[in-house]
């Protein structure tokens, strides 16, 4: 009996040990997560997040769906902006990066410029 006693304790002692060690080193990171997914992985990203069941998000944002359509956006939201497991940045990232390399948009920028900064000089 005593020797249950020991190796529970012994067993304790390693639990310890492990979930100090590594609580100091986690990184915790909001990624959209491959396991688990359905879509795009935002339910089971924010669930393994915020530690909680994805299955407990989706019926949030099935909720705000049904009462007023906003779930669809929020999840179209965090989808461009939650960066997938593995990458380095989002998918908004990637289209800002893409759109301000090109040509077309920076002319189109310069000219919204040059027309906000003709309508601001007094006549």
């Amino acid at each position: 009996m005593s020797e249950t006693l020991a190796a529970g304790h012994d067993r304790s002692m390693d639990m310890e040990k492990n979930t100090t060690g590594t609580a100091g080193t986690t990184d915790k990171q909001l990624r959209r997560t491959r396991d688990g997914r359905m879509l795009a992985g935002v339910c089971s990203g924010a669930g393994e997040y915020l530690g909680v069941d994805a299955n407990i998000i989706r019926l949030g944002l099935a909720v705000f769906t049904l009462f007023g359509g906003t779930g669809v956006a929020l999840y179209a939201i965090a989808w461009l902006l939650i960066p997938e497991e593995g990458a380095e940045k989002s998918i908004a990232e990637d289209l800002f990066k893409k759109a301000s390399e090109n040509p077309t948009v920076q002319d189109a920028v310069q000219k919204s410029k040059d027309a906000i900064n003709k309508n601001r000089t007094p006549a």
